[in-house]
């Protein structure tokens, strides 16, 4: 009977994740308003005249090609199919705990650090509201935030990666970056003293590098 269960559930994440690879990949819009206010949706505006808009697509993480040099094909095939992207904070022991998983298991992922306010509302779009962390998706599938490594596992298995750690010695891991990439400062602004509208500034959490709010 226990089995059965265990089958069931790969079962549905298989399908879950079948269905979602027909659908369009998932992505966070920044948009700028003429005002200067910034807003996160994961709907582009209807109507974008006059507002600068920004595309923060979930695999924006998806590794570069010339990355899965060296992966064995099954390895390399769900990398490709389904791009590992996990979002963590600072000062995160749930978040520890995700990354030492994936890189045990050897699933190549992009990390995307969860730090500013910008990076926050964002993350709070393309969470559905949660404020937990860590938070993964395989593909298009979005895990319910918090780790758990059974279900991470059994995700993983899904989408075809590798039960053991394939990856080549020669692979180098990404470095994590923000969420949301800081404003470029255009030429001539800093010369004139000016540089935009100013992103959010980093929130100061009881825990100095953490999120406030945030649960791990």
């Amino acid at each position: 009977m226990k089995r059965s269960n265990r089958h069931a559930i790969v079962l549905s994440a298989t399908l879950g994740l079948g269905l979602l690879t027909a659908s369009p990949a998932w992505a966070i819009y920044k948009i700028v308003g003429p005002d200067g206010s910034v807003t996160f949706s994961d709907v582009p505006p209807s109507t974008p005249q006059g507002k600068n808009v920004q595309s923060l697509s979930a695999g924006g993480g998806a590794l570069p090609e010339n990355n899965f040099s060296g992966f064995p094909t099954a390895l390399r095939e769900a990398a490709r199919k389904y791009p590992v992207t996990l979002y963590t904070a600072p000062q995160c022991d749930a978040c520890d705990a995700a990354r030492e998983f994936l890189q045990q298991r050897g699933i190549p992922f992009v990390e995307k650090t969860i730090t500013s306010n910008a990076d926050i509302k964002a993350y709070k779009t393309l969470s559905n509201g949660s404020d937990r962390l860590p938070f993964i998706a395989i593909g298009d599938t979005k895990l319910p935030a918090g780790f758990s490594s059974s279900n991470w596992g059994t995700a993983l298995d899904a989408a075809g990666y590798p039960k053991t750690n394939a990856l080549p010695r020669s692979y180098v891991r990404p470095q994590p970056s923000e969420l949301v990439p800081p404003p470029v400062v255009k030429k001539g602004a800093a010369k004139n003293g000016t540089s935009g509208p100013a992103e959010p500034s980093v929130l100061p959490p009881p825990n100095p590098n953490a999120p406030k709010g945030f649960q791990f």
